[in-house]
């Protein structure tokens, strides 16, 4: 809820879709059935997920993923405590991390934690150059493809312990 996160329904009371905003003009809305996006509003306005929720400089540390599930798995395997926001994709990464440059550089580290397979690699090299190499810190998960993956199959504190180890 406090991301703005919300689930649609069926006439049967069903979830039928969950909608992911992405700033206050454009949201991201996936299918619960299938594994399909659509983008409502204009996506050349979007910010990256949950950052109207944390301030710059709000804390030692910010994750970036490559989704909303992602982000919000995070912020709950971490405690709360860091902020995780999101690119809206792999392949828009590098221009979502440039366009919040100034916000995401307010905070001291950088964790950036996109999907262990090559699309997310290939993002996570191109957002990292965009920063000061002392800030920038990789989560390289092994065990599993995305954050959501480490907590829907109960390593949490596995991932936490690779987020430290970062």
């Amino acid at each position: 809820r406090s991301y703005g996160v919300y689930t649609h329904v069926g006439i049967d009371g069903r979830p039928v879709s969950i909608e992911y905003p992405y700033g206050d003009e454009c949201s991201i809305v996936r299918s619960y059935t299938e594994k399909k996006f659509i983008t409502l509003g204009d996506s050349s306005t979007s910010e990256l997920f949950g950052k109207s929720r944390f301030g710059a400089a709000s804390a030692n540390a910010i994750t970036i993923t490559e989704g909303a599930k992602d982000a919000l798995s995070v912020y709950e395997m971490l405690g709360s405590k860091y902020p995780a926001v999101a690119v809206r994709s792999a392949t828009s990464a590098r221009n979502d991390c440039a366009k919040a440059f100034d916000y995401l550089n307010s905070f001291d580290k950088i964790y950036i934690c996109f999907d262990n397979d090559e699309p997310g690699k290939r993002a996570t090299r191109e957002v990292s150059e965009l920063f000061d190499v002392n800030k920038v810190y990789i989560v390289e998960l092994t065990k599993h493809k995305d954050a959501n993956d480490y907590l829907s199959k109960g390593d949490s504190a596995e991932f936490v312990r690779v987020w430290w180890n970062s």
